[in-house]
Parts: C-alpha cells; structure tokens; sequence
C-alpha cells in the first residue's frame, strides 16, 4: 500500500512538472515576444526555454509543482530568469545543446515538409511537356535542374552535369529555366525556350553558348549567340507560351521552398547550390540503387 502511495505521489508530481514546464515556456515566450526579431534573442529565448523545463524538474522546485494554480508570478518569474541565467553561466554548454536541438528539430520539420511537396508536384516536375532536356530520349531515371542563364555557379556545375549524362547513358536531365539575375536573364530565357519550342535541334547549342558566357548576358551577347546558332528569328520574337511556362517554374520553385540556382532534384532529394560532380554522382546512384530495389521487390 505504502509503495502504491508513492507511486502515485511520483506520478503526481510529475503531472504537475509538465504543467509548470509548459507554463514556464508559455511565460517565457511572452516576456521576450517583443525581443524575438532579434536573431540572437531568439536563439537565446529557445535556450531558456530549454533550461527551463530542465529547471522545473529539479527537486529545489518540487514545491511549486505542487501548486494548484498552474500560472507563474512574477516572483516566479523572475525566479526562473535567475535559475536559467545561473545555469547558463555556469554550464555555458547547455545553451549550446540547446540551440542544437532546436536546429535539429526545425530541420527535420522543414524536410518533412520539403518531401511532402515534392511528392504533391511530382508531375510538374518530371512530367512537363514543354520543358526542355537532355540526355536519355527514353531514360531509366530523370533530375530536375532549375537554372538560370546569368547564375554564376549555374555556369560552373554545367560541365559536371554533362558529365553526369556521360557516365549515365539512362539519365535524363528536365531543365527548368527561370530568369533571376535581372532584364538579361529574362531576354536569354525567353529567346532559349522560344527555340525550344520551335527549334528544338538547335537548343542545346543555344544552351550551351549562353552558358558558356564569362560575363552577364545582354541584348548583345545574345544576339550574337542567336547569330552564331542561326536563331536569329526568335531574338525578340518570344512565343506566346513562354510567359506561362516561365511563372509555372519560379512558381514550382516557391511551391517547394527552393531559393536559388542552380538546385537539382533526383529521386526526390534535393541538391541545392554548387556541389561538387562526386556529389551529383553519389545522389544520383543511391537514386538508381534504390529504384532497382524497388524494382525487385514489386
């Protein structure tokens, strides 16, 4: 009977902790609400709050976990600051840990989030009549590459990924060109799609120049791609289709919460930014691996 009542005490008791550690959160949230625009400050309300539900576990607050009324006043509240200031200078590695683990958590919230949206637009991504590609006509497995003309780090993970067909012949890569680096990029994506659509032999000439400029594209340096491709037709003469199909991919790039250029999708997975050809190359064959394990299975 003696250890039924204890336990029931300990359970009591620790009801009553989590009741307070949610107060203390809930408290501590509003007392630096209006400090929260602050990066800083925020990193440092996420590690008081951290500490303290930590504190209120402690056996020096045993006694406030028994109180009935759930809400902290403000001696209480100014007990937590001194407790979680105490600790944070004593223990500095505490807020550390906890800025970690906050981390951890939003980005796992953010990847669940991210593979939830590529599984909703896998059809804009990989089934896009009008986009242009390269690589394998008929391909045992597809990326998605957001580029744009005038990206810098777009022109250098070019030869990687033309590299990448090489080495898979069953690859095939959907570009999705989106004008982001200002007026010359819009002229280039505009004058590409357009060939695209209408020429689409001469594309991949017309892609490749433009992405070989060192420099900014302008109205002049595409037209003397335009000139040396025999493309000059289009310069100007934009197809009436281009404008959808341009708002359709920097929406598709919004839909999935991507950022920048160059980002390359393979399998599902994400591959933001310049990375390096054994990156592309590693992704790419877990993403082949993979497939031929389902393959199997089924």
């Amino acid at each position: 009977m003696k250890q039924t009542i204890e336990a029931k005490e300990a359970n009591k008791l620790m009801q009553d902790n989590r009741v307070i550690g949610a107060t203390v959160m809930s408290k501590f949230n509003s007392l630096f609400n209006p400090l929260l625009k602050n990066r800083k400050l925020q990193m440092f309300a996420v590690s008081g709050v951290a500490m303290a539900m930590l504190v209120v576990a402690l056996p020096s607050l045993s006694t406030s976990a028994h109180a009935k009324d759930s809400s902290l006043s403000a001696a209480q509240q100014q007990e937590v600051r001194a407790i979680i200031k105490d600790a944070l200078i004593n223990d500095p590695e505490l807020m550390r840990e906890a800025i970690l683990a906050w981390q951890t958590r939003e980005q796992e919230v953010a990847n669940t989030a991210m593979q939830a949206s590529l599984v909703t637009h896998h059809q804009a991504m990989y089934e896009t009549k009008s986009d242009p590609w390269k690589g394998a006509a008929t391909p045992e497995i597809s990326m998605v590459y957001f580029t744009d003309f005038n990206c810098p780090y777009c022109k250098k993970i070019e030869p990687s990924l033309n590299k990448l067909i090489e080495e898979f012949p069953q690859l095939k890569i959907i570009v999705k060109m989106v004008p982001l680096q200002g007026e010359g990029s819009k002229m280039a994506v505009d004058f590409a799609q357009t060939v695209w659509l209408n020429e689409p032999e001469k594309y991949l000439k017309v892609k490749d120049m433009l992405m070989s400029s060192p420099r900014g594209l302008d109205a002049v340096a595409i037209a003397k791609v335009a000139k040396l491709t025999a493309t000059e037709r289009w310069v100007g003469n934009t197809d009436e289709r281009v404008a959808k199909m341009v708002h359709d991919n920097i929406n598709l790039m919004n839909e999935l919460g991507i950022g920048g250029t160059p980002s390359m999708i393979v399998a599902d997975t994400l591959i933001p930014g310049l990375v390096p050809y054994e990156v592309l190359k590693e992704q790419l064959e877990a993403a082949i691996a993979a497939q031929d394990k389902t393959q199997k299975s089924s």
